[in-house]
């Protein structure tokens, strides 16, 4: 699977992208998504979406 390096940003529809090639449907990506964003795994900065560290 596709990586992404630690303080690169991207996207919601890039973050989705990649969760679909790993398997996920796009709602359950949609889902999941919004639950790593939710716990904390994820934050929104001004250019996309980071990981917390």
């Amino acid at each position: 699977m596709q990586g992404v390096d630690d303080d690169e940003t991207i996207t919601h529809n890039e973050a989705v992208d990649l969760l679909t090639i790993g398997g996920f449907e796009r709602p359950e990506a949609h889902d999941l998504l919004e639950q790593l964003l939710l716990k904390g795994y994820l934050y929104e900065a001004t250019g996309g979406l980071r990981i917390t560290g």
